[in-house]
């Protein structure tokens, strides 16, 4: 018995010798196009979040992160001195003449052929006129690959059409870096004066989950906003990070050094940049990295192929508020990069865009539930507790 012991952990040792005298340094050195591929990704999907940067620097050498990294710095560098100007954009066209004319041009994203087959197949839902119909066909947060027979335009399957509150909300599903798969949510949000910044019961001390928040404002949907203090992942949620102003009261000052102030203006246009006035703006937050600034992608191209959960903001130029949730860390969806959120902005007309805090704080609230899956370290469906969230009221 001593023996086959002896065996075994002599044999175990070999390979721990092999692993770090052949397999270690082979795959941090080789210029393998495949294993390069992956070691990028590894390095910056652990150097792009807050608490898990020690999955690359315990065992990746410095001079390597620098060279995967330099990307990002080439990001940051374009993104300075990037802000709104929206001009005269904005107008809408003139109102159509009847409640099904005026549902079509609300909800422009619909493939009309098939939501009017949908409706026919379920007249239940068009009982009591266009301007009522409430679908909500959400199951389990985690489920993916719906067939409602319903698609947007942009070839998405809808999910859900609330026409008095005017939301659209479509999965979207793909695969990014490396042929991995992600899942998450989009939100068409049709009255962009309904969308505001809300915040926890607890702000500055203890924070809230978006369902309560969402419950708290009396709202119909919610998604996450800024980042908060969050030392090792012991935060309480209840302490914002940089700029924060709530239906017109400025609750705290912005930081800067690259980040973006991120919220609606009197006229409900989506503002992103870094303001020195902010006295016109009514709701915002601050995060980073922009997305898109006055139509142009500030992302597209940058290789970066970390993948996330990730939650993102924008407007199209129609006024229509874009909310982005995408799942990751988990088996139905691993996350998605900064650049591919950018391209589904860009799909749905994103005029202006931006990033929102991400990681396990992603989340979007429906109709009083979670309709995405957060990843927590203790498996919670409703996320972390957070400082504050879009909310559409």
């Amino acid at each position: 018995m001593n023996g086959a012991r002896h065996r075994f952990a002599l044999g175990l040792t070999c390979f721990f010798m092999i692993c770090m005298t052949v397999v270690y340094p082979f795959l941090l050195y080789t210029p393998n196009a495949f294993v390069s591929r992956w070691r990028e990704w590894y390095i910056e999907t652990a150097m792009g979040t807050m608490t898990h940067q020690w999955l690359a620097t315990w065992f990746i050498p410095h001079s390597i992160i620098e060279d995967v990294m330099t990307k990002r710095y080439l990001l940051n560098q374009k993104q300075d001195g990037a802000q709104s100007h929206w001009g005269g954009i904005g107008g809408g066209d003139a109102q159509a003449a009847t409640p099904q004319e005026r549902f079509y041009q609300t909800f422009s994203e619909l493939d009309r052929e098939q939501f009017e087959a949908f409706l026919r197949e379920n007249p239940s839902y068009i009982e009591n006129g266009y301007e009522h119909i409430d679908i909500d066909l959400i199951n389990d947060p985690e489920r993916k690959n719906y067939n409602t027979g319903i698609t947007t335009k942009q070839g998405d399957t809808v999910l859900a059409v609330n026409a008095e509150r005017g939301i659209l909300i479509a999965e979207i599903v793909g695969e990014d870096s490396l042929g991995m798969e992600y899942a998450g949510k989009v939100a068409l949000v049709k009255r962009p004066e309904n969308v505001i910044v809300g915040t926890c019961a607890g702000l500055f001390e203890y924070g809230s989950y978006v369902s309560e928040m969402v419950a708290d404002y009396n709202a119909v949907l919610g998604i996450n906003a800024s980042g908060f203090a969050d030392y090792e992942g012991n935060g309480t949620g209840g302490l914002p990070y940089g700029f924060l102003k709530s239906e017109g009261e400025q609750l705290q000052s912005a930081v800067g050094n690259g980040w973006k102030i991120i919220g609606f203006d009197q006229e409900n246009h989506l503002q992103v940049g870094a303001f020195s006035d902010t006295s016109g703006l009514r709701d915002a937050v601050e995060f980073h990295p922009a997305l898109i600034i006055d139509g142009e992608n500030l992302v597209a191209g940058t290789g970066l192929n970390e993948q996330q959960p990730r939650t993102a903001i924008g407007q199209a130029e129609d006024g229509t508020v874009i909310m982005l949730v995408v799942d990751g860390r988990q088996f139905h969806s691993f996350g998605i990069s900064i650049e591919r959120c950018a391209g589904i902005m860009e799909k749905y007309g994103a005029y202006q865009a931006s990033m929102l805090d991400g990681g396990s704080s992603s989340v979007m609230v429906y109709d009083g539930r979670e309709i995405t899956s957060p990843t927590t370290l203790s498996q919670n469906q409703e996320g972390r507790p957070l400082p504050n969230a879009f909310l559409v009221k």
